[in-house]
């Protein structure tokens, strides 16, 4: 049978001087501006971070968590910023009762627990640590003032943004769980009720945030401070009174930011840096490292071989992911081994001898991750990969009370059963997704590269890095490939590699399940990227969403 197939693309011309990379044009357009200002990579990444929290509120908030990787070109420094969300001091690992079953709304296949009280309402926000983090990142590797930085949010939140089809769709889908919650449906609900309209021979509806808007001008003001001890401290800690959450003053004083080293590592030609400890970097150098032991025409998604061997990849990767991996302050891992090229090949020796992958627990779950991306590059060729998150889809769904900040929901990033690695405990870091990664040629910077997209998010960002690495074409190809994904359960495989393609991988062992990208989907995350050429900077970017590449 004949059918049409959909092709989409994305072109961006190269950029001489700097270029950011978002998941929207107007966040993109923010980071342009500050490049264009004179601020460096680190100036713009978090400009358009405060900017994304308002174009993109259901993906991140400042209440929210991140992980940032920041190379530092003259200096040859590499630095990690983990602003990821705590357990709050009276949290402890039974505080959720388990009602049988497998979540079916959480972002991993953890037990169910009643009343989906960690998946969303107030016992599932995190101490949050993006306001502190951003200002952090900016204190010490920017070079202007939080106030600058944080105006053009100031200004998207007061004066509004049209609402677009992305806008639209995302607040449709998620109308009756903000109806749910009348603060949360007052901030982003047309009249409290209705989704805000796109244009089509009409306008659109514009959609205005004036609460965030002073908020964040108060942040600007003030520094993070007005957010951890000040005024919006207040404002959280009477939300959480409100509903039963479990953040105090206390917690909200004492976060603080983790400054660390990256975990490194080598693919073919490039080296690679991703976020050490409990994070998508540990899982991500593991499935590059057992690539690494395949010639790389047998490691690339344009044969059979290559996808078994994605696929055998990633699995394996992820049953060590979830048996091992916890807050490396809570508990003892094995990291170097983990991260080490000898292990990859056991692994590999393992697969060639024909054993078994342990089981893990099955899945059947409806589950959106809640994640935005960005990059940076400036004339010095300092680079930027941020990955900043509200966590899931809206979050906890709820907003403080006249702030218009959306809380997250960072205790689904714990396995609620106690006695586990990522088990909870007070003041410790849940695991969580994201991969920025950035990669370098010849010791000289060559690539930033992250995306949102949940679990999705640590097969992608290698299988895009292995791309790079051992192809001829360009970010924007290598981005758009077909991928793979697979966590000891069945093979999900982008259906674009054709029929022939998926019953050969049936016959190689795989229990295989096609899948279809749309523009609505998420099936395989959606990187962004930015690679440093000789000829000036390639952006690379999702075909099907609303992501965009500014610069000059």
């Amino acid at each position: 049978m004949v059918r049409s197939r959909l092709h989409v693309t994305k072109k961006t011309p190269l950029a001489a001087r700097g270029l950011v990379t978002a998941e929207h044009h107007l966040g993109a357009d923010v980071g342009a501006q500050i490049l264009a200002r004179g601020g460096n990579a680190v100036d713009a990444a978090v400009a358009t971070a405060f900017a994304m929290t308002v174009v993109e509120p259901f993906m991140s908030t400042i209440a929210g968590a991140g992980t940032m990787l920041i190379h530092l070109a003259k200096r040859d420094e590499t630095v990690v910023l983990d602003f990821n969300g705590n357990a709050p001091l009276r949290a402890h690992e039974t505080m959720y009762r388990l009602i049988g079953g497998i979540a079916t709304h959480a972002l991993f296949a953890w037990p169910q627990v009643e009343d989906d009280a960690n998946v969303f309402g107030h016992r599932s926000v995190a101490v949050p640590g993006s306001v502190k983090g951003l200002a952090l990142a900016l204190e010490r590797y920017g070079t202007m003032t939080l106030a600058d930085a944080i105006a053009p949010a100031v200004k998207l939140a007061r004066e509004g943004v049209e609402a677009d089809w992305y806008l639209s769709l995302m607040h449709a889908k998620y109308l009756e769980e903000l109806l749910a919650f009348p603060e949360s449906a007052r901030v982003y609900l047309r009249n409290g009720r209705f989704v805000h309209r796109p244009p089509a021979l009409d306008p659109g509806d514009r959609a205005t945030f004036p609460d965030l808007a002073r908020s964040l001008e108060l942040i600007g003001r003030d520094g993070p401070d007005a957010f951890y001890r000040g005024a919006i401290a207040d404002a959280i800690v009477d939300e959480m009174s409100r509903g039963g959450g479990l953040i105090g003053k206390e917690d909200l004083a004492a976060y603080e930011v983790r400054v660390l080293p990256p975990l490194r590592g080598k693919y073919r030609g490039l080296d690679v840096a991703f976020s050490p400890g409990a994070t998508g970097g540990i899982t991500a150098l593991e499935i590059l490292n057992i690539l690494g032991q395949y010639p790389s025409d047998r490691a690339g998604w344009n044969t059979v071989e290559g996808l078994d061997h994605r696929g055998r990849a990633a699995r394996r990767a992820f049953l060590d992911r979830f048996e091992e991996i916890g807050d490396p302050q809570f508990v003892k891992v094995d990291w170097e081994r983990l991260a080490s090229a000898a292990y990859a090949k056991e692994v590999v020796a393992g697969f060639k001898r024909g054993g078994a992958s342990r089981a893990r627990r099955s899945e059947s779950r409806r589950a959106e991750d809640c994640t935005t991306h960005v990059c940076a590059v400036d004339r010095q060729r300092n680079m930027v990969a941020l990955t900043h998150t509200a966590v899931s889809l809206f979050g906890s769904r709820v907003v403080a009370r006249d702030t218009g900040i959306l809380l997250n929901n960072g205790m689904i990033w714990f396995d609620p059963e106690p006695g586990k690695a990522n088990s909870i405990a007070p003041g410790k870091r849940g695991m969580v997704n994201m991969v920025p990664a950035l990669a370098f040629r010849r010791g000289e910077p060559y690539l930033t590269v992250g995306a949102p997209g949940g679990r999705k998010i640590v097969s992608a960002i290698p299988q895009v890095i292995a791309n790079v690495a051992d192809g001829t074409g360009t970010l924007q190809q290598a981005i758009e490939a077909p991928r793979v994904h697979d966590e000891g359960g069945q093979l999900e495989v982008d259906d674009r590699v054709g029929d022939a393609a998926l019953e050969a991988l049936r016959k190689r062992g795989h229990d295989v399940l096609p899948r279809h990208e749309t523009y609505s989907t998420l099936r395989f995350s959606r990187p962004i990227g930015i690679r440093v050429t000789p000829k000036g900077l390639e952006a690379g970017l999702d075909a099907l969403g609303a992501a965009a590449a500014a610069g000059r």
